[in-house]
């Protein structure tokens, strides 16, 4: 069983149509010219409610990606006080339309510039962790594989930050 915390935040791989075609797109500007997942979201209950941006930025359960490989990971400093304002900052976000428009912006490498809508699912994450105060990034321009990488380099070097709460399969319901 997985206990999950609200601000827990998570990449995942789907066998969605798109997500070989976003892996190869964030490949391009990738440091390893890798990449394994093409979602990101984050968790806001315990039960598994996320706030991802899908076919719309909005609340979804993190059972759906059962069957997929995640990683999921949990900042040591995420108080609940922290958590709740920087979730205050996005939920403005709540119920538009994903922002198809910005995929070539990530491909040409300027999205992390050219922001006047709303986020993609990976910009999502890092704009609740900028207002939590874990990134200096703002999250425009990241992408899935970013966090990935960058989570796996914190749980390498700067273990004390960061818990793996989970980095395989998310099994079956039980």
């Amino acid at each position: 069983m997985i206990e999950l915390l609200p601000g827990d935040c998570f990449v995942v791989r789907t066998d969605s149509p798109l997500a070989g075609l976003i892996n190869w797109g964030q490949a391009l500007w990738s440091q390893d010219s890798r990449a394994e997942f093409n979602h990101s979201g984050f968790v806001v209950s315990g039960d598994g409610t996320t706030f991802e941006s899908l076919s719309r930025l909005g609340h979804y359960d993190i059972n759906q990606y059962r069957g997929c490989p995640i990683l999921i990971v949990r900042y040591a400093e995420m108080t609940p006080q922290r958590f709740q304002a920087a979730y205050e900052a996005v939920k403005k976000y709540d119920g538009m339309p994903y922002p198809w428009w910005r995929f070539p912006l990530h491909l040409v490498g300027l999205a992390k510039h050219i922001h006047w809508s709303f986020p993609v699912c990976s910009e999502l994450t890092g704009r609740m962790l900028n207002k939590a105060g874990f990134t200096d990034s703002t999250g425009w321009g990241t992408t899935p594989d970013y966090w990935a990488d960058k989570w796996r380099e914190l749980l390498r070097y700067e273990a004390k930050k960061l818990t793996k709460v989970w980095d395989q399969v998310l099994p079956a319901r039980e």
